[in-house]
């Protein structure tokens, strides 16, 4: 690795961090932003038209399910199914080497979960916690890896949802994210 002459390395301490911010601030901007799906489409829709477009790109068919009676959700409730899908799904892509993938949106009482589950290499969980899972799992690693995992359980837990990752090796991978629907009558 190249030394940093002592005089520039504040200057390169300044730029990292303008970097940093800038795209800090490009996450931000993106998230704002409602998916497309989601401006004509209802959830489960947009999820089907996610799954499909996942399925052509990848090669590998996504069964899509929606269960019970569709709840008033806010549409960031919507926002952050749909982009946890899509999440779940790369990540099935780039570590599973699954056969199948199951997608199910399931309306709830008081709840809408989404479940997206592979039968892929799967990994130990624990590795999750300890920054260790670098076994080639559905979810990369949670140093050096990526952070999908986290922004998803961001998204969901700022909802007063929660993430839960069901894995083992070489049994598949299930995430699943709930959040809680709006009260009934109400609209969002």
């Amino acid at each position: 690795m190249y030394e940093v002459p002592a005089p520039w390395r504040r200057d390169l301490d300044a730029v990292k961090n303008l970097a940093r911010e800038s795209l800090a601030e490009a996450r931000r901007a993106v998230g704002a932003l409602r998916p497309e799906p989601l401006q004509t489409a209802r959830l489960s829709e947009a999820l089907s038209d996610v799954a499909g477009w996942w399925s052509k790109v990848h090669g590998l068919a996504v069964h899509v399910t929606t269960t019970g009676t569709a709840r008033p959700m806010t549409p960031e409730a919507e926002f952050a199914l749909l982009r946890t899908a899509q999440e779940a799904l790369a990540n099935v892509a780039r570590h599973a080497y699954a056969t199948r993938v199951g997608v199910t949106l399931s309306y709830l009482e008081h709840e809408v979960a989404l479940d997206v589950r592979d039968d892929g290499k799967g990994f130990d969980p624990a590795g999750l916690e300890a920054g260790t899972a670098t076994d080639g799992g559905s979810l990369p690693p949670a140093r050096g890896g990526g952070i999908g995992l986290t922004i998803m359980r961001q998204r969901v837990e700022g909802l007063s949802g929660t993430l839960q990752i069901e894995s083992e090796p070489g049994a598949g991978t299930g995430i699943s994210a709930r959040i809680p629907t709006l009260p009934a009558g109400s609209h969002p």
